[in-house]
C-alpha cells in the first residue's frame, strides 16, 4: 500500500474560537505524520493515518492572544496533539480524482481519547493527497475550560478546520 508523508509547510489546522464579542482564530502550523492508503480502494478500515500537531507552533493573530493561549495551553505539560484514523466513511468519488468522505477517529490530547468524525473532501493519486477537512469540538472534552479574553468568556465549542498536504514516500 503506497505510504504518505505530510508536507508540513503545507499543512495547517485552524481552530475558530467564539465570543459574544469577537471571535478569534488560530493557526497551528507544524504537522507532521504519515498516511497509508490506496488511491483506488479508500472506504474502510484499509486506509491508515497518523498525524501529530506540534501545539506550540501556532499563530492567534497578535502578541496578547499568544501570549494569554500559551498560559492556557500549558505547553510544557501537553506539547502535542494526535488523530489516528480508524475509518474512512461515506466515500464518493468524483470523475476528476477528487472525493469526499467521514474521517472517523481518535482525537488524543491532554492525557484524554475522544472519538471525532471530520467532514472533508481531496484528491489522492500515487503522487500526493491534497485533503481539507472540518469539525466542531466541545473542548472540555480534551480537558479544557473555555478561557477569558479580557472580560469576556469564550464558548466552549470550537470549529477546526484542517488543510493536509502530503507526498509520496520513496
Amino acid at each position: 500500500m503506497p505510504r504518505y508523508l505530510v508536507d508540513s509547510g503545507a499543512s495547517r489546522l485552524r481552530v475558530q474560537a467564539r465570543s459574544k464579542i469577537h471571535d478569534s482564530q488560530t493557526t497551528f502550523s507544524r504537522i507532521t505524520g504519515e498516511v497509508d492508503a490506496d488511491p483506488a480502494a479508500l472506504a474502510g478500515t484499509g486506509t491508515r493515518a497518523r498525524f501529530a500537531v506540534a501545539m506550540a507552533d501556532f499563530d492567534a493573530g497578535d502578541w496578547l492572544k499568544n501570549r494569554k493561549l500559551k498560559g492556557d495551553l500549558q505547553l510544557d505539560r501537553w506539547p502535542e496533539a494526535s488523530f489516528e484514523l480508524r475509518e474512512l466513511r461515506d466515500v464518493v468519488k468524483a470523475d476528476d480524482g477528487g472525493f469526499t468522505a467521514t474521517a472517523i477517529g481518535a482525537l488524543r490530547y491532554r492525557g484524554r481519547e475522544i472519538e471525532i468524525s471530520i467532514a472533508g473532501r481531496g484528491r489522492i493519486d500515487d503522487r500526493e493527497i491534497a485533503a481539507q477537512g472540518s469539525f466542531d469540538l466541545d473542548i472540555r472534552r480534551v480537558g479544557m475550560e473555555p478561557p477569558k479574553v479580557l472580560m469576556f468568556k469564550v464558548d466552549p465549542e470550537v470549529s477546526v478546520d484542517i488543510e493536509l498536504r502530503a507526498r509520496a514516500s520513496s
